[in-house]
């Protein structure tokens, strides 16, 4: 009876040091990925928050949008809200930045620039629109970065 037993513990034993191993395994893994995210989720909220998306119409000869927008990372969304292809471009403090494609009548395109503070002109380069009266301001007049 007592070789039984202990034939028993022997087995229950043995048994259970995969399940231990594997809980281990398990606590291991869930501790490694929670650090994994924790400090993702540290980088992400240690940068300077979400980039300010300027919204900008283009229409024969004009530009409407803000006259000042802050320094950094900067993401116009322009339409062009015109009859005719126009383009947007911005220029200044030796940045020269604008769409490879014209926009046609109705469409929006973003352009991400980084902008360091400062002044600068922006402008439609399609054609002859920039002399017309095609870009901020009066007659292609400064937009600041401040």
């Amino acid at each position: 009876m007592f070789r039984a037993s202990v034939m028993i513990d022997y087995r229950h034993r043995a048994h259970m040091l995969p399940r231990r191993a594997i809980s281990r395994l398990g606590l291991l893994a869930v501790v490694l990925v929670s650090s994994l995210l924790y400090a993702v989720i540290g980088l992400v909220m240690a940068g300077d928050g979400p980039i300010p998306i300027v919204e900008v119409k283009l229409t024969e000869f004009s530009i409407a949008m803000p006259t000042t927008v802050p320094p950094g990372p900067v993401t116009f969304s322009v339409t062009n809200a015109g009859t005719m292809e126009h383009n947007f471009e911005v220029e200044g403090q030796g940045l020269e930045k604008k769409f490879e494609t014209n926009l046609k009548p109705g469409e929006t395109q973003s352009l991400r620039v980084d902008l360091p503070a400062g002044t600068y002109t922006i402008y439609c380069p399609v054609d002859d629109h920039k002399a017309r009266g095609h870009a901020t301001g009066t007659q292609g007049g400064p937009t600041a970065i401040r």
